[in-house]
């Protein structure tokens, strides 16, 4: 079994859908439970990435000493663009567990997302000339992999094997999925993976060969009572949809004052009508330049207690949410803690089931393609 820990829940999902998709039974907790019998990736999301570096230290050693006799593979999900606090997690696994060594490769080629001679390209441009240079949490200030991550970290070439003198963390470069492929061939059991969801997928064929691919292409389609939260500022506007149009949805978009900082009472009081009268409602935080760090703290915890109150107003079939942090804070507030997947739809965008309503969760940075 492969145990995954995740730092945010969009990324939680985008592994578990992966493992779907490779035919493999999963599980995915936003805490450590033990997993049912016969599941083959079990993948627990933490929500580190949104704590302070001592707080996500002590979560990460916490579920790190739970594993310690499961006799597990374990692999660290970090974010594909390195926000968060990867050295700092991947240093307490790596000592809590007893590794030597970390092989990272954040990097999905498959979504043009490449690192080549240490430089982080998104689409070809350098990361901190991208949308990523405006993330309210970790904007990114420099495309270079070693400002990103400090110094002790080593740049890992195709051509070159980690030996036991090697430094603890290394990022592999790689600029296609031949070259991740490469990269995960070096892995043993002394060393770490860590990394985004194509060095998984490229460790699933390694460890699972003979699964059975599903090969389903689904869409999400509209059913009554559902509720979409686009808490991602990044993310495109799914209400001009025509999914929004074909479920008569209706947008209720956080107001300005509510955005500058004034209670939200009013606005979230107006909510649970709303839904009750067009039974498809999305909450939005709308197209804003980025508010900062506290701003999106406060928008998140705001977008989670609208989606509270409308669930008590009505169980919804369906929820749509945008944004891992935007996610996390949803399902926390919920109390719902334990999923079945139910779909892949594209890569990193999957489908899961509480009870009878399934979450659809979408990392705010990836398009929607042609699903809905």
């Amino acid at each position: 079994m492969i145990t995954v820990i995740a730092d945010d829940i969009t990324g939680a999902a985008e592994i578990a859908g992966a493992a779907w998709r490779h035919g493999l039974n999963v599980e995915l907790s936003t805490d450590f439970v033990q997993p049912q019998s016969g599941t083959d990736v079990f993948v627990i999301a933490t929500n580190t990435r949104s704590n302070s570096e001592p707080d996500a230290i002590k979560e990460t050693q916490r579920i790190a000493e739970l594993l310690k006799n499961n006799h597990c593979t374990v692999f660290k999900k970090t974010d594909s663009v390195l926000r968060g606090h990867v050295i700092t997690e991947l240093n307490a696994i790596i000592e809590t567990l007893g590794f030597t060594h970390a092989l990272l490769l954040p990097q999905n080629p498959s979504k043009n997302r490449t690192i080549a001679n240490g430089t982080y390209y998104v689409d070809g441009k350098p990361l901190a000339e991208t949308a990523f240079k405006d993330d309210p949490e970790y904007p990114a200030t420099s495309s270079y992999v070693t400002d990103i991550l400090g110094s002790e970290i080593a740049l890992l070439p195709l051509n070159v094997n980690l030996t036991h003198n090697a430094k603890r963390i290394n990022i592999a470069e790689a600029s296609n999925l031949d070259h991740v492929k490469t990269q995960v061939n070096k892995i043993n059991t002394n060393i770490l993976p860590a990394g985004g969801a194509d060095m998984f997928k490229a460790l699933l064929q390694k460890m699972f060969p003979n699964s059975n691919i599903r090969h389903e292409n689904i869409k999400i389609t509209p059913c009554e009572y559902s509720i979409i939260a686009c808490g991602s500022t990044q993310s495109e506007d799914i209400t001009n949809r025509s999914f929004a149009k074909a479920s008569k949805t209706y947008t209720a978009t956080i107001p300005d004052d509510v955005f500058n900082g004034e209670p939200a009472d009013t606005w979230l009081l107006s909510l649970p009508n709303l839904y009750l009268h067009c039974k498809s409602l999305a909450i939005s935080v709308g197209h804003r330049e980025n508010g900062g760090l506290q701003c999106a703290l406060r928008l998140k915890k705001i977008m989670a207690e609208a989606v509270g109150q409308l669930v008590k107003t009505h169980k919804p079939k369906l929820i749509i949410i945008e944004g891992g942090a935007t996610a996390y804070s949803i399902i926390k507030r919920l109390n719902w803690n334990k999923f079945s997947l139910k779909a892949e739809y594209r890569p990193g965008i999957v489908g899961m089931t509480y009870g009878d309503t399934e979450i659809v969760l979408k990392p705010g940075s990836y398009p929607w393609g042609d699903i809905l």
